[in-house]
């Protein structure tokens, strides 16, 4: 996760929020348009969006919080816009043990199935299934599943090669497991340049766990979004 240095002007922050930058460094690690993040060096992730637009994921963080697998959620506010701010998790993301791939891939797995294993009471339904359902193709998807809905490198955090936390949870909820096996395939060949930890990976999640059918349609819906 990249981060650029930046000054904050405080006047377009709420007041609530302006001891988290008075005395910090603030970088800039926005990766979207649609969202602006920036860290406090403090400790904090502070994510900006329009106002509503992120009710629902401070709702859901705070789900994975309770769980041990999301970073906790200090405070959401809602006004001209949307704040939600966390506490940074330990470690760092996924990108950078790029250098052993394999390992990296066992990790991967065995985070994605302990994820996959969890309780899934009172769980929302993920915002991922609603183009199944506006292509009618949900009914080939369960809705059986806790799914990370971007299980993407970036979004999983590893302390020294051990799991930390999920973060970016927006997607989050019940859904099919497909979705996040596809994100991580595509998330590994396009950090690793190379598609050869595929097979290795499906390996290790488990071939019995899946179906190849879904996995591909999964694939040629999610590439075209």
């Amino acid at each position: 996760m990249k981060k650029t240095k930046i000054n904050v002007k405080l006047e377009n922050i709420p007041p609530q929020l302006h001891p988290l930058f008075e005395k910090a460094k603030v970088y800039d690690s926005s990766c979207s348009p649609d969202a602006q993040v920036l860290f406090s060096d403090l400790g904090y992730y502070v994510k900006i969006m329009e106002k509503g637009k992120l009710k629902k994921e401070a709702e859901i963080t705070t789900m994975f919080a309770q769980q041990g697998l999301g970073v906790d959620v200090v405070t959401y506010l809602s006004e001209e816009k949307d704040y939600l701010v966390t506490k940074a998790a330990k470690g760092e993301d996924a990108t950078h043990y790029l250098d052993n791939p394999e390992r990296l891939c066992e990790v991967l797995a065995e985070t994605m199935k302990y994820l996959h294993s969890r309780p899934i009471e009172n769980m929302p339904v993920s915002p991922c299934m609603e183009q199944y359902v506006a292509l009618e193709k949900e009914k080939y998807l369960k809705q059986d599943t806790l799914i990370h809905g971007d299980f993407c490198l970036p979004n999983i955090m590893l302390d020294n090669w051990k799991f930390n936390s999920f973060i970016d949870v927006g997607l989050a909820g019940l859904g099919d497991k497909h979705i996040d096996i596809y994100w991580a395939l595509w998330s590994l060949q396009y950090n690793l340049k190379t598609d050869k930890y595929r097979d290795y990976f499906l390996d290790l999640y488990g071939r019995d766990n899946l179906d190849n059918d879904i996995l591909e349609l999964v694939a040629e819906i999610e590439s075209q979004s």
